[in-house]
């Protein structure tokens, strides 16, 4: 990460921990979360899916180079400096930001799975995830196009860095958040990442929903239980009729929104 600016001074970062209102919904969800292994799924297309595809504990050849850059940026010192991020002009550790903005290998590689299993025909990624995020997106299919919207700018140079190094070409990063409006959703596979920005999340679910004209095949979206109000938009998300299935993991959640299926909602231990 030698392209990356250093802080010159050090100063103490306390992450934030887990508040006790996401604590509590993970207390409950892990009471709750029933639907392991297929068990108590009998629809056999999302049998399968869960079985095959988000359970698969399979080895993927692009696994071997994320978790490469994974492992380096939670080994480095690097830190950033931003107006919106520790504070004004207060440098972060980078690993600390990736921890906070991006999805854990674990999820990364669900999405990995999932946009393998779906063949969109774009993926959109919206919020303030670093390129470890897009690499998940992106290396899963090659030929698929990734279009980011709305990420931070102080975490751009990490995103070109960890694109770079992996070779990966079919990310485009777009910083006006306007054109999402714009965007041709149908048939994509689109990944929402607010997890602290509860309205922005807002204006892309409204977008979403306003669209009457063609529907992603799935909607990722991360931190559905971090705030009341994210909960709220999951709920508004998932009453929609275009969602077919949804698929409450705790850390995130699926929504799948393929016309032939039976409206389910679900519960799963991941």
């Amino acid at each position: 990460m030698k392209n990356l600016t250093f802080a010159k001074r050090n100063v103490f970062f306390q992450f934030p921990f887990m508040s006790l209102f996401r604590l509590k919904r993970q207390i409950v969800y892990w009471l709750n979360a029933r639907h392991r292994h297929g068990h108590g799924i009998h629809s056999p297309y999302l049998f399968g899916l869960l079985t095959n595809v988000i359970e698969n504990q399979g080895d993927y050849y692009a696994y071997e180079t994320i978790d490469k850059a994974w492992s380096a940026l939670m080994r480095t010192d690097v830190k950033l400096s931003g107006n919106d991020l520790a504070g004004e002009g207060v440098p972060e550790k980078l690993k600390l930001l990736v921890r906070r903005y991006d999805l854990l290998p674990k999820y990364g590689k669900m999405l990995f799975r999932l946009i393998n299993e779906f063949q969109p025909k774009n993926i959109i990624c919206t919020g303030p995830v670093s390129g470890m995020s897009l690499l998940y997106l992106a290396m899963a299919d090659s030929r698929i196009r990734v279009s980011h919207y709305d990420g931070k700018p102080e975490l751009l140079p990490v995103t070109e860095y960890l694109l770079k190094q992996a070779k990966v070409s079919n990310v485009e990063v777009h910083n006006d958040f306007s054109e999402l409006t714009a965007i041709d959703l149908n048939d994509s596979f689109l990944f929402i990442s607010y997890p602290e920005n509860p309205e922005h999340c807002r204006e892309v679910i409204q977008n979403i929903i306003r669209n009457h004209e063609s529907w992603p095949k799935a909607i990722v979206v991360n931190g559905i239980h971090d705030h009341l109000q994210m909960e709220d938009l999951w709920k508004e998300l998932v009453g929609q009729e275009f969602v077919r299935i949804s698929l409450d993991f705790f850390t995130l959640g699926l929504a799948i929104c393929l016309t032939d299926l039976q409206k389910e909602n679900f519960v799963i231990r991941y």
